[in-house]
Formats: C-alpha cells, structure tokens, sequence
C-alpha cells in the first residue's frame, strides 16, 4: 500500500487553546477535556510529526514520545458590516 508520508514540522507554541507549529498551521485538541494535556508543556523547536491514527490525526512528539489528537483550527476571519 501506498501511502503518503506526512510531513515533519517543529513545534512553536501553544497560546489561547491553539497550537502553533513553525509553518504557520493552527491545530486544536481533538479532546479538551481529556488526558492529553501533555502538549502544554512542549517546548518551542521541539520535533513533531502529523500521523494518522484510524479517522483522526495526531500530533506527535519526536522528543517527548507522546501523542495528543487534533484538529485543524481555522483562523477567524474580521469582516465589516456593509
């Protein structure tokens, strides 16, 4: 099977529930109020790799070995009233 391999990025933050990675993409916790809190205390730099685990993704931690679930996070949008 063939499939496509996802591609490596390094983390930058974590500000107001969204995660920041160095290539500008925004992702939020699949489960908030879940176990997978490890993510607040990743550091900037730090490895991670997009995986596919069944219908979801998880964001994974090269250095740390942990997994936490997200979603894509869409950035709002300011538009004025006509």
């Amino acid at each position: 099977m063939n499939r496509k391999r996802l591609k490596r990025r390094n983390f930058s933050f974590m500000w107001d529930e969204l995660i920041h990675l160095d290539d500008g993409s925004l992702w939020r916790l699949a489960d908030p109020e879940g176990s997978h809190h490890d993510v607040t205390w990743w550091q900037s730099g730090e490895s991670v790799d997009l995986e596919r685990h069944g219908a979801g993704l998880v964001l994974h931690n090269r250095e740390r070995r942990e997994d936490v679930p997200i979603v894509a996070a869409v950035e709002p949008k300011l538009e004025l009233a006509a």
